[in-house]
Formats: structure tokens, C-alpha cells, sequence
């Protein structure tokens, strides 16, 4: 069970780098992010991508806690 966990992680990890270098810049970085146009980064204009690179994430953090417990 233990390895189990242990490919999920390498695997979510990989894969999620993998996505994010596919990404496009969008351009300022961090200070667009918090400054007048973050609501086009993080909020209500996500699409395809950035919901599975969420997704992707969240079984990434899943995984990690999951090793750790176990």
C-alpha cells in the first residue's frame, strides 16, 4: 500500500511538472498575480488547463499526505 502511494507521488509530481512547463507565460509572474489582475490568474477566468494542473495538484498534496501518514 505504502509503495502504492510512493508511484502516485513521483508519478503526480513528474506529470505536474510536465504541465506547467506546457503552460504559457502569461506575463508579470507573482506581482500579477496579487496585484490589479489577479482575478484573471487564479480566478474566475481558469480553463482547461489550469483546472487539470489544479487537479493534478490536489493529488499531489493527497499523495504527499498520504505517505506521510503511512
Amino acid at each position: 500500500m505504502v509503495l502504492l502511494f510512493w508511484i502516485l507521488f513521483f508519478l503526480s509530481s513528474a506529470f505536474l511538472i510536465f504541465i506547467i512547463l506546457l503552460q504559457e507565460p502569461k506575463g508579470g509572474g507573482l506581482a500579477e498575480a496579487f496585484g490589479g489582475m489577479g482575478a484573471e490568474t487564479f480566478g474566475v477566468k481558469s480553463k482547461g488547463v489550469n483546472r487539470f494542473t489544479l487537479t493534478i495538484a490536489a493529488v499531489w498534496i493527497c499523495s504527499a499526505i498520504l505517505v506521510h501518514i503511512w
